[in-house]
C-alpha cells in the first residue's frame, strides 16, 4: 500500500524497493552455507567414526572392497547431520525430508550407475561428495526460496496449541 503526498493511502503497490532488498538473498545463501557446513562436518565425523570401525575390523579400503556400501554409507553420513541440524533449527518435516531425500537418492542413483559401469568406482567418492552433495542441496533449496530466504524464526511452529509446523 502507497502513503500518498496528501495523507491518503493508495491500493497501488508502491514502485520503491524495500528496505534491505538483498536480506532474503542473504538470508538465503547463509542457510546455504550453514547446510553446506553442517553436512560435510557431520559427514566427516560420521565418516570417521564408521571407516575407522572398519579399518579395525580389518576392512582397510571399505571402498575398494565394498564400493557400494561405501556410497551408501557417505549417504547416510550426509543426510543425518542435515536432518538433525533442520529439526534442531525447527524446520518442518516436510522439507526436512525432501533435502535428506534427496541426498539418499543421489547415492542410491550412484549405486546404480556403478552397477551399469556408468560411473568409475574411482569416481564414486569423489562425484557423491563433490558434485552431488552441495549443488544438489541448492537446488532443493531453491524449489522453496520463500521458506530458505526467511529468518530461523520463521521456522518455528505457527501455533503451539495446535501443533503445525511451516512446511513451507
Amino acid at each position: 500500500m502507497r502513503v500518498l503526498p496528501n495523507g491518503g493511502q493508495s491500493s497501488l503497490p508502491s514502485s520503491d524497493p524495500p528496505a534491505g532488498g538483498f536480506r532474503p538473498l542473504g538470508r538465503f545463501v547463509l542457510h546455504f552455507i550453514q547446510m553446506c557446513l553442517v553436512m560435510c562436518a557431520g559427514a566427516v565425523l560420521l565418516g570417521l567414526l564408521f571407516f575407522g570401525s572398519a579399518a579395525l575390523l580389518g576392512y582397510n579400503n571399505l571402498d575398494q572392497q565394498a564400493p557400494e556400501l561405501t556410497v551408501l554409507v557417505i549417504a547416510i553420513s550426509l543426510s543425518l547431520p542435515m536432518l538433525a541440524w533442520m529439526r534442531f533449527m525447527g524446520m518442518a518435516w516436510r522439507p526436512t525430508l525432501e533435502m535428506s531425500g534427496a541426498t539418499m537418492v543421489a547415492g542410491l542413483l550412484l549405486i546404480m550407475a556403478y552397477r551399469f559401469d556408468l560411473v568409475a568406482r574411482s569416481e564414486l567418492i569423489p562425484l557423491q561428495t563433490g558434485l552431488l552433495a552441495c549443488p544438489l542441496m541448492l537446488l532443493v533449496m531453491l524449489f522453496r526460496f520463500r521458506l530458505y530466504s526467511a529468518g530461523h524464526m520463521h521456522h518455528q511452529p505457527q501455533d503451539a496449541s495446535r501443533g503445525r509446523e511451516r512446511s513451507g
